[in-house]
């Protein structure tokens, strides 16, 4: 494997690691705000390799703010399914809310397997079941690094922008972790 097929696979296994698996196999999971943080942070990476090069261009600029906007709803209207088109402005200001102020606002979120309501106005607020997003994004992911395997148009994207890509590891044997912080606390 040549060092951008290796990167560009290293970035897949760190959002299999880092976001697939942690939701899946944690406690994370039995947050639907938890969840959707990191759902939301998948989204910005991925939206890096399946946004138009305009897109990508936009966000590259010193104030472009506009582009991750664009890219992050272009990602749910393109990637997810078709009713996350006809949500992706209200998703895009829950990522907001829950990325910024831990809060999110104007929807009511849930992650009961048995409550069949998803990205569904009820009194003026939107549905969100965690676990179906977290299901359809899951599909999404699988679709692209399909196409990234068969070398598609995200492939190669993502050769493209390698380097705009933030990976940081220590070696190949022990790949990076957030660090644990302090040993004592400051309080």
């Amino acid at each position: 494997m040549n060092e951008e097929a290796t990167k560009i696979d290293r970035f897949l296994c760190f959002i299999e690691q880092r976001i697939i698996e942690r939701i899946e196999g944690t406690d994370i999971g039995e947050s639907c705000t938890a969840t959707l943080l990191l759902i939301f942070a998948a989204i910005d990476s991925l939206s890096k390799i399946t946004c138009s090069d305009r897109e990508f261009e936009e966000y590259k600029k010193p104030n472009g703010k506009r582009g991750n906007r664009h890219r992050f709803t272009g990602f749910l209207g393109n990637m997810m399914p078709q009713e996350y088109e006809n949500h992706k402005q209200e998703i895009w200001n829950l990522r907001n809310d829950i990325v910024h102020t831990g809060i999110g606002t104007k929807v009511i979120l849930s992650k009961n397997d048995l409550d069949t309501r998803h990205l569904e106005e009820a009194n003026g607020h939107l549905w969100i079941n965690t676990r179906q997003f977290f299901n359809d994004f899951i599909e999404a992911f699988h679709r692209i690094k399909k196409d990234i395997r068969n070398k598609g148009s995200f492939y190669q994207n993502a050769r493209n922008r390698l380097n705009d890509f933030n990976i940081i590891s220590i070696d190949d044997e022990d790949p990076a972790t957030p660090s644990p912080g302090p040993d004592d606390s400051v309080f």
